[in-house]
């Protein structure tokens, strides 16, 4: 799938024509999402529209550095409905923008999503005129904000260069995994010239990290396992390794790369429980398996190289099935 329902001179007409925008992106923002509603942000402001931020969580604390990150929001204000255009980014399921993603849509008239991830969108499930472009073959969703910029005619800052180029680096696991392209190369070119600096920002984002972080590294490669002769790896996280390293779940983004570094591995999982009873699992593979097809068996979705699901379960009997199933996958039986 490369692009869906709608089209780029599209988005930049609705987002031309409208004044009043609620910005948002999929729960437990990572460097895509919180990058792309910054960029957003500052792009909406700069050209005078009234802007309002708003992610259910907080952005990791490797991304505090990111322009304008403090102005978002993590509570909808109450407003009168029906007066601003919601914009979803990073995600085309209103139920992954979190608990509140109903509610946002209540004070809207119109929406607009722009997603690189597998789906069909959620016009069909609102009533208000919606965009929607949903591009699978595009790096990161920031690309596509970059895109828009464009189509509009607006100049790109420095501030947003930084959210934009931050977000392709993150989303492409630093320019290696295998949505890294040609495109992924000259737009990182198109953002240095306007202000970003790839040395800081890579700095930021992956060699700024706190104590409580490495501390959780550590006890969770301790449950590093491996299943069908090395082709699936898993590693556990419980509520308790949480609270002996002083860390936080958004700490733990990128620990499944670990798993999924181990030489015989093609698909490796990161089952965590934040809290109990409440169980996320990040799912990343190499080649040939898909992942985003694997997370739906859970009702979850993603890329075909990663993807992730979250269940309200017990983790062992999470773990139990997660192999089962993913065993097909991977073409094998038993463990």
């Amino acid at each position: 799938m490369k692009k869906n329902r709608s089209s780029m001179k599209e988005a930049a007409q609705l987002v031309t024509s409208k004044d009043r925008f609620l910005v948002t992106a999929h729960e437990r923002p990572d460097g895509d999402a919180a990058g792309s509603v910054l960029s957003m942000g500052h792009m909406l402001r700069a050209c005078g529209k009234e802007c309002f931020l708003f992610t259910q969580d907080e952005v990791p604390p490797s991304l505090d550095f990111l322009p304008g990150v403090t102005e978002i929001a993590h509570e909808l204000p109450e407003w009168v409905p029906g007066s601003y255009c919601l914009v979803v980014l990073d995600c085309n399921e209103i139920e992954r923008v979190g608990k509140d993603g109903r509610k946002a849509l209540e004070f809207c008239d119109s929406a607009m999503i722009l997603d690189h991830h597998l789906g069909d969108g959620f016009c069909g499930d609102i009533s208000v005129p919606c965009v929607s472009i949903i591009n699978t073959r595009a790096c990161a969703t920031a690309s596509l904000c970059f895109d828009l910029f464009r189509e509009l005619g607006w100049e790109i800052t420095k501030d947003v260069a930084t959210c934009i180029y931050t977000a392709m680096l993150t989303d492409t696991g630093g320019f290696r995994y295998s949505n890294t392209s040609v495109r992924a190369f000259e737009l990182a070119r198109e953002l240095v010239l306007s202000g970003a600096d790839p040395y800081e920002i890579s700095l930021r984002c992956f060699e700024s990290r706190p104590l409580s972080k490495l501390k959780l590294l550590g006890l969770a490669l301790e449950t590093l396992e491996v299943h069908y002769n090395g082709l699936l790896s898993i590693m556990a996280i419980n509520p308790e390794m949480f609270e002996v390293c002083g860390a936080r779940e958004a700490e733990t983004d990128d620990f499944v790369s670990y798993a999924r570094s181990l030489d015989t591995v093609e698909v490796a999982a990161l089952i965590k429980e934040a809290k109990p009873g409440i169980v996320s699992v990040s799912l990343r593979s190499k080649r040939f398996v898909n992942v985003a097809e694997l997370a739906g068996e859970f009702g979850g979705g993603g890329h075909f190289n990663a993807a992730g699901f979250r269940l309200a379960g017990n983790p062992r009997e999470i773990k139990e099935k997660l192999i089962e199933i993913a065993g097909s996958y991977l073409g094998r039986k038993g463990s």
